[in-house]
Formats: structure tokens, C-alpha cells, sequence
């Protein structure tokens, strides 16, 4: 379902509902068909988290707190901020707000990312590709909503907590508990792993094989890695060597 408005674009998507803004009229025009459109249909919007994308239009950061006022008023969460201006999207992630959507093809900084390297057509990467990939290391953790997608391998020196995705073409280690969904060896690439000190995601996948871990909350962590072996993802204890 689609809402059209004069300046706005309102859908459903997987997160809750995207908004989408033109550039067209001034900041307080674009509120005031916002408020309009909230007030409209707020009754059948409420409860809903909110994905706003204002393109090019710049916003400061009082008007990124007004944004946030509005929503809360209206019983909806604003949880990210999809913008083509780099000041915009600095001040929303200083907000913890986040600035793209789980899956899209953009870097950590909401910039295009280039296409993941091609298979080799066989369903599988390059035999070198493992080898020459970049890692990409991050010390933070990932919060609900947050999506990492990288071409080579990913280390997180922190926790990937439920709701937050990874998307490697390499392996995946993460330094931490690991609630999130996982995918590495993303583009084909099955002999990748993932590893964790506390392994129990919402969704393991290693190439186009994918695995629910039984949750298990009453267990004492410890460390795991998973592979493919046998044509399944088995996860086995993370030994020195290994």
C-alpha cells in the first residue's frame, strides 16, 4: 500500500513504514504536510517505526529533534534518517539514529556501495578471493536496525545485538555475543565461517546455506565458530587452531 501526498511518499516495508520527502517547498512546508498527513491517518500509522528519507534536502540537527518530537507525538518512532547530504547523516547517527536500511547496498556511511565481486559461475568465489579480501573492523556494537554489508571479511569487537544484520563476502568474527542475523560468504563463498564468544543468533547463513540456532538463554556462553560441513551449518566449539 502506497499514501501519496504533494511532498511526501509513504509505504510499507519490512522495518515499519518508509517516508519519503522531496526537496521541493521549504523545511517548515515539508512538517506542515507531514503534520497533515499524521493527523490524517495517524490512527492507522501508530505504533509504527518510521524510516524517513529526505534526499538531498539538508537538516540540522534542531530540526532532526523536531522530527523526532513530531513522530513521538503521534505514537510513532523515528529510527532512521536516509539522506544524500554527509552532514545530515552525521548528525543522525550523533542521534544513534541510523542512516540506511537493513539489506541496502550502501557503506557504513550511507554512501553506494560497489557490487560484491562476481562468482566465478560456478556458484562460488574466486579461489583467491578469500585471500585478498579486505576486512573491515569495527569496535562498537550493533545496535536493532544497524546493517553492516562489506565485500571482504568483518571482525566486531562488540556485540551484534538482535535486529542488527551482517552481510560479508568473507568470514564473520564477532567478539561478543552474537543475537543478530549473520550472513557471510555472501556471495557464494562456502568454505566462510562465522565465529562468536557467545554464538546464538537470530539466523546463521555461510553461501546459500541457512541455519536458525535453537535459543538456549539458560547455557554458559562459550567461544563457537560455524561452518559448512556435510551440506549444513554446524557450529562447533571455537578451539586455538581452528
Amino acid at each position: 500500500m502506497v499514501q501519496e501526498a504533494q511532498q511526501l511518499r509513504i509505504k510499507g516495508i519490512r522495518e515499519g513504514l518508509l517516508i519519503t520527502t522531496t526537496t521541493e517547498g521549504s523545511y517548515e512546508e515539508m512538517c506542515a504536510q507531514l503534520q497533515a498527513e499524521l493527523a490524517q491517518k495517524g490512527a492507522f500509522f501508530q505504533g509504527s517505526r518510521v524510516a524517513l528519507q529526505v534526499e538531498s534536502r539538508p537538516l540540522n540537527k534542531a530540526q532532526i529533534l523536531q522530527l523526532q518530537r513530531l513522530f513521538m507525538e503521534n505514537n510513532l518512532e523515528l529510527w532512521a534518517i536516509l539522506a544524500d547530504d554527509g552532514g545530515t547523516r552525521a548528525i543522525a547517527r550523533e542521534l544513534d539514529l541510523a542512516i540506511r536500511l537493513a539489506g541496502s547496498q550502501t557503506d557504513l556511511d550511507g554512501n553506494a556501495l560497489a557490487q560484491l565481486p562476481e562468482s566465478s559461475g560456478n556458484g562460488h568465489t574466486p579461489q583467491n578471493y578469500h585471500q585478498d579480501a579486505q576486512v573491515l573492523l569495527l569496535r562498537e556494537t550493533l545496535r536493532s536496525g544497524r546493517s553492516i554489508v562489506h565485500d571482504g571479511h568483518v571482525v566486531i569487537i562488540g556485540d551484534v545485538n538482535a535486529g542488527a544484520e551482517i552481510m560479508a563476502g568473507g568470514d564473520v568474527l564477532v567478539w561478543g555475543r552474537l543475537r543478530g542475523l549473520v550472513h557471510a560468504g555472501a556471495m557464494g563463498d562456502n568454505t566462510a565461517v562465522i565465529c562468536a564468544l557467545d554464538l546464538n543468533p537470530t539466523q546463521l547463513r555461510i553461501a546459500d546455506q541457512i541455519a536458525i540456532a535453537p535459543h538456549d538463554n539458560g547455557r554458559a556462553p562459550y567461544p563457537e565458530q560455524a561452518s559448512i560441513k556435510d551440506g549444513q551449518i554446524i557450529a562447533e566449539r571455537w578451539k586455538s587452531g581452528n
